[in-house]
C-alpha cells in the first residue's frame, strides 16, 4: 500500500471528478472498491487521495476520462472565471488541459473554450486529455498568443471571458530542483505582463479575464496586476473572496493566494469597462 499525501506533507494528491461522465459518489465507489482511500473536499467533485496501492493516473477509470489528477489550488482559477454555457472563452496557455476540461465541465459542454498553446510536445497532452474526458466544446489552436492576437483581431474576434494562467518561474512542489535567479523572474514577468495586455485587449467590453500563476513570487503577480491596473484606463478588478480555508487575501486587496502545503497559487479577477 502505497501512501500519496499526509499532513503536513509538501505535496498533497487531488482528483477532480469529471461529472460530464460519472457522478462523484459512482467514482468514490469504484475507486474505494480497489483499496483507494479518499477523503471530501470544499468542492464536492474534488477528492483528495489519502492512499492508493497503484498510481492514481495508472487506472481504468483514468484512462476512461473519469477524473482528472490536479492539485486543489489549480481549481479555482475556473471556478473565479465562473464561465457560463453561453460564454465564449479564451484559455490562453491551455497545456495540459487541467484547467481547460474544468472550465468545459463547468459550463457543462456547451458554449465554446478557444484553448491556445504554444508548445507542440505539450498540445499532445492537451489533445489526450480533452480526448479522454470527452469535451466537445473546445477547440485546440498550436500558436504563440503574442502572434495569434493578431489574427483574432483581423477578424473581430472576441470573448466573453479569458483564462491566463500565465507561464511563470515555479514553485519547490511542483519541482524541488527549482534553481531561478532572479533574471529568470524578471524575464517571467515581462511576458506575463504582455501576455495580460493581449488578453485584455482580447475582452469584450464588460468582459473578464482571471490571472493566476503558481509562483509564490510578488514579481510575477501583484506587480502584474498593479503594472496593468496602472497603464489602462479600461479595467477593473473585481474583487475575488476565500471560498475555502487554505486560501488567502493576496497582497492587493480583491486578489487570492494559496501557500503550501497546498500547491501555491496567485488568482486576480479583471472586468473590462466599457
Amino acid at each position: 500500500m502505497t501512501s500519496h499525501s499526509k499532513e503536513g506533507d509538501i505535496y498533497i494528491n487531488f482528483i477532480r471528478v469529471n461529472t460530464l461522465k460519472i457522478s462523484p459518489s459512482a467514482l468514490k465507489e469504484r475507486l474505494e472498491k480497489k483499496g483507494v482511500k479518499l477523503e471530501k473536499t470544499f468542492l464536492d467533485y474534488a477528492f483528495r487521495v489519502i492512499e492508493s496501492p497503484f498510481s492514481i493516473g495508472a487506472t481504468p477509470e483514468y484512462l476512461f476520462g473519469y477524473y482528472m489528477p490536479q492539485s486543489l489550488s489549480s481549481m479555482i482559477p475556473p471556478i473565479a472565471l465562473n464561465p457560463s454555457p453561453k460564454d465564449r472563452i479564451l484559455d490562453m496557455c491551455a497545456a495540459p488541459g487541467g484547467k481547460t476540461t474544468h472550465l468545459a465541465q463547468l459550463m457543462g459542454n456547451e458554449g465554446t473554450i478557444l484553448a491556445v498553446e504554444i508548445s507542440k510536445e505539450r498540445v499532445k497532452a492537451l489533445k489526450s486529455n480533452i480526448n479522454r474526458m470527452n469535451i466537445l466544446n473546445t477547440i485546440i489552436i498550436n500558436k504563440d498568443m503574442r502572434k495569434y492576437k493578431e489574427y483574432l483581431m483581423k477578424k473581430k474576434i472576441l470573448f466573453d471571458k479569458i483564462l491566463l494562467d500565465a507561464p511563470c518561474s515555479g514553485n519547490i512542489i511542483k519541482d524541488k530542483n527549482r534553481k531561478v535567479d532572479e533574471k529568470d523572474i524578471e524575464y517571467c514577468s515581462l511576458r506575463q505582463k504582455e501576455l495580460l495586455n493581449i488578453g485584455l485587449d482580447l475582452l469584450k467590453p464588460g468582459g473578464e479575464l482571471v490571472y493566476s500563476t503558481c509562483s509564490m513570487e510578488e514579481k510575477e503577480n501583484e506587480e502584474v496586476i498593479e503594472h496593468v491596473l496602472k497603464s489602462r484606463d479600461d479595467i477593473k478588478l473585481i474583487k475575488l473572496s476565500p471560498i475555502a480555508n487554505f486560501i488567502r487575501p493576496g497582497k492587493i486587496k480583491g486578489t487570492l493566494r494559496v501557500y503550501p502545503p497546498y500547491e501555491p497559487f496567485f488568482i486576480a479577477k479583471i472586468k473590462k469597462e466599457g
